[in-house]
């Protein structure tokens, strides 16, 4: 998919001074992926499915974001020092609603690598023509609340049986991210 997105990359340096590359994904990052989601932790894994002992495949994993229809999703990759490093990614629920997810490797959590990726998925998603973005995700993952309370957008949270999903309408952006 990502290899016809026409979107630029874009660099920033984290907060911990880590450069980080900020670029679309195209089917040569398939082993690169594969290498981020084998050094995930259960807790991380846990966290980015919302399933507790779910088996993630390395390989299928990175062949589903690297081989996608570009109609139907949108992938940006975190790449530092050769490595990626976080991965988000847009899944189209209809013509004017995508689904987006992120994960960042754990030992680069807490750097501003996952605010970077929301700020240029959501650029992705208004030049795929969407005007709305939802979320899943557990209750108890604080980390991506935080994200998704940081983003300047009208939104509307649902929440039951410890899940929750937040919509925003990117439509209307009130503000920069940072």
């Amino acid at each position: 998919m990502a290899a016809t997105l026409q979107h630029h990359a874009v660099q920033f340096v984290s907060r911990t001074g880590r450069l980080v590359t900020l670029r679309p994904c195209t089917p040569a990052d398939a082993a690169l992926i594969a290498d981020m989601y084998r050094r995930l932790s259960a807790e991380t894994l846990y966290l980015r499915y919302c399933s507790a002992g779910l088996s993630v495949s390395a390989e299928r994993e990175a062949a589903r974001l690297c081989e996608g229809d570009p109609q139907e999703q949108a992938v940006v990759l975190a790449v530092s020092r050769g490595e990626v490093v976080g991965v988000g990614e847009l899944g189209r629920v209809d013509e004017e609603t995508a689904e987006i997810a992120f994960v960042v490797r754990d030992d680069c959590q807490r750097e501003g690598i996952g605010t970077a990726l929301a700020e240029q998925v959501v650029e992705v998603a208004r030049e795929m023509g969407f005007s709305r973005l939802q979320a899943y995700m557990l209750a108890e993952n604080y980390a991506i609340r935080r994200l998704a309370a940081k983003l300047p957008f009208p939104r509307k949270w649902e929440s039951r049986w410890g899940e929750m999903c937040v919509v925003f309408e990117i439509g209307c952006a009130s503000a920069a991210l940072r």
